[in-house]
């Protein structure tokens, strides 16, 4: 029988207890922080017939530039609050001109020091109208052209995988839809109709915020389907921009594309009204008959609540925007504590090594 966990509990003996879901979810940050002191103490080294991670986290400590972005214009889509905002700030701050996008920027509370314009990622109508927006816009008009696509937009999705009553089918399947519209076919068709807009020659990048999530199917975590929209919306993307990255080799395109993959970040995307929900919620965005989707949904509330700062994907942003060969995947994370256990680096990390355990094609 496959074990997963330090304790040697199967996945089968997990299951027995549904509420044990619960209690993992709401106990997430000390679980996580016990995991983290426990990784750190066996130095990441492999044990118990599993591979090592090696991952190199994101920003980098020592970097040093290829590239001046002054003078560049970036269109960042999500960018009103968290990571988007973030990564706006950090390339205004290297002299990038940025244009950011904003589902309803006039309920924008606070809003950032660069203009936000209309754009709903999952709207089709929307994102085939982005282009003429632009075009009215007096950055745009400067430069004649976009330098930097930041593929940022995303929201959290939860539910339960198999729809229960009073969960309506319909409703099911349409906010399963509207999910993969925002985490993956949105920013494909953004990509495409942005591209013609990018330059044919010369400095042009295409950047996704993806997820640390991404490589990780939700198998291994206990209550990780009712994450199952989420997780295969950013594998999709992922794969999405890795192959239109190979396209781009194979044509030899000067379009660089790059993924950054961040851990736990503290942001607002778990907190109501924010996330789509599969399954009926109250105004507090909580079930009235689904406890373990209460517990999901608090836990993954409490744990983004005390994640990693967002500037440090703005500052990732701004080191692979100015490499003159960027990487393809990077991880935003640290090996230091606190940002270790900030970062729930342990969390995910076993998930990885525990997944791997049932792969068809296992690291060993």
């Amino acid at each position: 029988m496959t074990k997963f966990t330090k304790q040697g509990l199967s996945r089968r003996h997990l299951f027995r207890t549904p509420l044990a879901f619960a209690a993992g979810a709401i106990a997430a940050p000390s679980l996580l922080s016990a995991l983290a002191g426990e990784a750190k103490a066996t130095g990441g080294s492999s044990h118990h017939g599993h591979p090592k991670l090696d991952p190199i986290y994101y920003p980098v400590r020592y970097f040093r530039p290829d590239i001046s972005l002054r003078g560049k214009l970036a269109v960042i889509t999500g960018a009103s609050r968290g990571n988007g905002r973030a990564v706006g700030e950090a390339l205004r701050a290297l002299g990038v001109d940025v244009i950011g996008t904003s589902r309803d920027p006039d309920s924008v509370p606070n809003p950032p020091a660069f203009p936000l314009l209309r754009l709903d990622i999952a709207d089709p109508a929307s994102v085939l109208a982005f282009p003429a927006l632009l075009a009215a816009n007096a950055k745009f008009q400067q430069r004649g052209q976009v330098d930097i696509l930041c593929n940022n937009a995303g929201r959290m999705v939860f539910g339960q995988i198999v729809p229960i009553p009073p969960t309506d089918p319909a409703f099911y399947f349409a906010q399963r839809d509207l999910g993969m519209r925002t985490l993956h076919s949105g920013h494909v068709m953004m990509t495409n109709v942005m591209l013609p807009l990018m330059p044919p020659t010369g400095y042009a990048r295409i950047v996704f915020t993806v997820s640390s999530i991404s490589y990780l199917t939700g198998f291994a975590q206990p209550g990780g389907s009712y994450m199952d929209v989420y997780n295969a919306g950013k594998a999709a993307l992922r794969s999405y921009a890795n192959c239109l990255a190979a396209a781009f080799r194979d044509a030899q395109s000067n379009i660089r594309v790059s993924c950054v993959h961040p851990y736990a970040m503290n942001t607002a995307l778990a907190e109501h009204p924010n996330p789509v929900y599969t399954q009926p919620v109250d105004a507090n965005g909580l079930s009235a008959t689904d406890p373990i989707f209460n517990a999901i949904v608090t836990g993954g509330r409490q744990l983004l609540a005390n994640a990693l700062p967002p500037s440090m994907i703005g500052e990732t942003y701004g080191q692979l925007l100015r490499m003159a060969e960027p990487e393809l995947n990077v991880v935003v994370g640290s090996p230091r504590e606190p940002l270790a256990t900030q970062g729930a680096n342990a969390f995910v990390e076993q998930g990885l090594l525990d997944e791997n355990e049932v792969s068809a094609l296992p690291f060993r």
